[in-house]
């Protein structure tokens, strides 16, 4: 599967992950953000792109929006990543419920 992102006027690709890809872009140890920046990088490079297929950068694209009313960059990228990877959310379903404030 493939899915194009616009990012600051670029179009991106990302795609399925494959073996090869995890080979370059180590992903299993890494939790948090280091996990989103891989998994984005290694999608990106499934799609062809070694230019921006890396860790370095996905590191340069912004985090907060650039567009007021519009998800930033690095939000669209992982939304991308977890739907050409399967680990988005089905549709009509949010993600985990934060926890009750005390």
């Amino acid at each position: 599967m493939r899915k194009p992102v616009t990012i600051e006027g670029q179009e991106i690709t990302l795609a399925t992950i494959t073996v090869g890809d995890i080979e370059t872009i180590e992903l299993s140890g890494k939790s948090g953000r280091k996990f989103n920046i891989a998994l984005v990088a290694a999608s990106i490079r499934a799609a062809g792109d070694m230019e921006r297929g890396t860790e370095e950068w996905v590191r340069t694209v912004h985090v907060f929006s650039e567009v007021p009313g519009e998800d930033p960059s690095f939000q669209r990228l992982i939304t991308a990543a977890n739907e050409v990877n399967g680990l988005s959310a089905p549709k009509g379903e949010s993600g985990p419920a934060a926890p009750a404030a005390e």
